[in-house]
């Protein structure tokens, strides 16, 4: 288990992505043994999740299906970013 603080965040969004193409499947992926600069990603299925992008230059994907709820907590929680 991991905590990130809101005040590593520089940026959090949702976005759509191509798991195969950006991470190389669905799972735990990314870092060392994939493209660095999308960073990692943690998703079980589908192509939306939430990006954050973190002030130490690191990026996670992390994997939803639920768009709208995913934006409703972003917006809810943006003037903590």
């Amino acid at each position: 288990m991991r905590n990130i603080p809101w005040k590593e965040i520089e940026k959090a969004h949702v976005r759509t992505y191509d798991p195969i193409t950006e991470y190389g499947g669905w799972g735990l992926k990314g870092g060392a043994f994939w493209n660095k600069k999308n960073g990692k990603a943690i998703n079980i299925s589908g192509d939306i999740g939430i990006q954050l992008e973190l002030k130490n230059g690191k990026k996670l994907l992390i994997g939803t299906q639920k768009e709208n709820e995913a934006n409703q907590v972003l917006k809810t929680y943006q003037d903590k970013i």
